[in-house]
């Protein structure tokens, strides 16, 4: 099918029930991801920073009574998303669609007054033309670029489906998309991380402009992914419904060692103390996550030895748990000096398709223990339950808006028969 005409005929109703299953799951993941990162360490800094740039309010920042222009809003939005890394994910993409997508269609429902079906279909769009940019920029070769790059012609094509453009419009939304796409390198962030996240806060305020400046007249190179045979099944398969989600506040290369430690701890009813050594064997890209010592979150997110120490010690890895004075916490540098990261051959072949790991524990009596070759839990072939994505929610939503958290997962499932604008208000929390 024709990009153009994916876009503007994309209808909710002729779509399999776990694509639409799968667009309100990503959703739900999405907001309360985003209403957790409000605690980000540095956000109020960043609001004061932009209000000099940017006096606008028309757009809400969720989780807070503070308005901005709608595009510093998609920004902000879209930074408290990413910013805790519980964001969903794609394997083949190596990145994060929904924390540019879903800020962003959803930004511009609010601002139209777009029905809630409305906002599904852009999601949906969105997630597919942004999965298909990922493999095609894999496919093009050059250095890796993060989720940043590839998400611009997803936001584009959610926004664009939004106002409601012509097919010409449309292609020129998604090629001046391409052609300001970021350059955010992948492999330079996650051994260097900052606080920008993959770009994913740029890369969804990037992909709004890419449709206002073709909505307003700006013509687009003809998109490279107009022309790519990645678009043969364009309509027939969505990639929305190749989606993990996570469990753990950190980079989805250290769930699944740290699975098998969970899993290999309870069998033998050890305890985290009793612990001398690990070793994790892994795939080749993972040794770009070997600090242990994170000064900030990105940094502690980024960082396996951190991560995998810290949920031993606390036994959950959430927001709390890679900020603040957690960051300082004695036995979880302790520990973390004692894990130990090794490149396997045969686990890199397997990898982006598949994040494989095996973890070998030696304890202080002596005894060794190793796990078989684990995946994480989230991924399509052993997903979260409704019941694990709820209480995911809960745990990030409910300090933020303790009266109505409870809301919004109904209000999901309720879009198609409401105003996006009224989810919207379910999100307006008391930070001002």
């Amino acid at each position: 099918m024709e990009l153009d005409l994916f876009i503007r005929n994309l209808a909710w109703g002729d779509l399999r029930p776990e694509t639409r299953e799968m667009t309100r799951r990503c959703i739900l993941d999405a907001l309360g991801c985003s209403l957790a990162g409000v605690e980000a360490e540095n956000f109020l800094a960043l609001v004061k920073g932009i209000k000099k740039l940017d006096a606008g309010m028309e757009s809400p920042v969720w989780g807070t009574e503070i308005s901005m222009s709608l595009p510093w809003s998609i920004f902000l939005n879209s930074y408290t998303t990413a910013f805790f890394d519980m964001d969903d994910g794609h394997r083949l993409a190596q990145g994060h669609p929904g924390a540019a997508i879903i800020p962003a269609a959803l930004c511009v429902a609010d601002y139209l007054d777009s029905s809630g079906k409305a906002f599904l279909e852009a999601v949906a769009a969105g997630y597919e033309i942004a999965v298909r940019s990922a493999l095609l920029m894999r496919e093009m070769g050059g250095p890796r670029k993060g989720s940043g790059a590839w998400v611009v012609p997803g936001v584009a094509a959610a926004v664009s489906r939004l106002m409601n453009l012509d097919s010409k419009t449309i292609l020129s939304s998604i090629g001046l998309a391409e052609y300001l796409s970021l350059q955010a390198p992948q492999d330079r962030s996650a051994s260097f991380p900052s606080l920008m996240k993959e770009g994913l806060p740029w890369g969804a305020y990037t992909g709004y402009t890419a449709a206002f400046l073709a909505s307003n007249g700006m013509s687009g190179m003809r998109p490279y992914l107009a022309d790519s045979s990645l678009l043969n099944d364009l309509s027939e398969r969505f990639e929305i419904e190749q989606v993990y989600f996570k469990q753990y506040a950190c980079c989805r290369w250290a769930h699944p060692a740290i699975d098998g430690l969970n899993k290999m701890l309870e069998e033998l009813g050890h305890r985290e103390e009793e612990i001398d050594q690990i070793s994790i064997r892994t795939f080749e890209k993972a040794l770009l996550l070997n600090r242990r010592d994170p000064s900030n979150t990105m940094e502690a997110v980024y960082s396996i030895p951190f991560a995998v120490a810290s949920y031993l010690v606390h036994g959950r890895l959430g927001p709390q748990e890679v900020s603040g004075k957690a960051l300082q916490d004695e036995r979880v540098a302790d520990l973390s000096r004692r894990v130990t990261l090794r490149a396997d051959s045969e686990l890199t072949k397997l990898f982006p398709a598949k994040c494989l790991q095996q973890v070998e524990v030696i304890f202080k009596t002596g005894e060794q223990y190793k796990s078989v070759v684990l995946s994480a839990k989230g991924d399509p072939a052993d997903p979260l339950t409704d019941d694990d994505l709820f209480a995911k929610f809960k745990t990030l939503a409910e300090n933020r808006l303790p009266e109505k958290w409870q809301k919004i997962p109904k209000a999901v499932e309720a879009l198609e028969d409401m105003n996006a604008s009224e989810l919207v208000g379910l999100l307006t929390g008391h930070l001002k």
